[in-house]
């Protein structure tokens, strides 16, 4: 891949991620099947077995998921290269890759993660942590996945990487499913837009461990789900 390559690949993705991820959160609520099925057959009242996980999608953060390296006489920061891709001002000049070719398979998946909350089906701890990559939690689906830590600075979780691997192939076992994705603006207080969802499960049911009963909005929540799949 060259750099001309990269930056039609890059300015897509760019304009993706304005579209779907900029200044947005994402919740991911997640569980072992096993485990989420048989809660279900006993018909307990609060469906513990669902856990949440919320990240936050800054202009800063996209770069992160190139893979590029900025040059600094050219670009500013993190933001500042967001702008340049955005605006279709990025050059061959701005950035270079790194010798050990992570950027182009990063490259190879970019504009299928920027669809993430649609995409991502199994979440779970990074357990294939190295001298030069570190991730707590990691979703996406058997062609790749996204890194996600907490921002020193924020508190938030934020995307920190991009992999081209099954996402089974670098977290903890049991592997745990995607069943629910919510978004909402970066400042609201809930989550109240559902992104995709599992039909096995009612979402005007269910009720959730009171940690994510707290901020999701269920007057405004429509639970009649176009995607997803049953419980399997």
């Amino acid at each position: 891949m060259d750099k001309l390559q990269a930056i039609r690949i890059i300015t897509k993705a760019a304009m993706l991620y304005k579209t779907n991820l900029e200044n947005k959160k994402i919740l991911f609520l997640y569980g072992v099947p096993g485990d989420v099925k048989k809660q279900i057959a006993s018909q307990a009242d609060t469906l513990s077995s669902i856990k949440g996980y919320e990240a936050a999608f800054q202009k800063s953060n996209f770069l992160h998921l190139t893979g590029v390296q900025i040059h600094p006489e050219k670009v500013k920061s993190a933001a500042h290269f967001y702008d340049m891709c955005i605006s279709n001002r990025l050059t061959e000049k701005a950035f270079s890759f790194p010798t050990d070719g992570s950027s182009h398979q990063k490259l190879d998946i970019i504009e299928s993660m920027m669809s993430i909350g649609k995409t991502a089906t199994m979440i779970g701890d990074f357990t294939d942590r190295g001298p030069k990559l570190y991730s707590e939690k990691v979703t996406g689906n058997v062609f790749g996945c996204m890194g996600f830590v907490k921002d020193s600075r924020s508190g938030v979780n934020v995307p920190n990487t991009l992999l081209k691997k099954d996402v089974r192939d670098v977290t903890s076992v049991p592997t745990n499913k995607v069943f629910f994705t919510f978004t909402k603006a970066y400042g609201d207080a809930h989550y109240s837009s559902i992104i995709k969802g599992d039909k096995g499960i009612d979402i005007d049911t269910v009720i959730f461990d009171p940690e994510i009963e707290k901020i999701i909005d269920r007057s405004k929540i429509n639970g009649r789900l176009s995607q997803g799949g049953h419980i399997g």
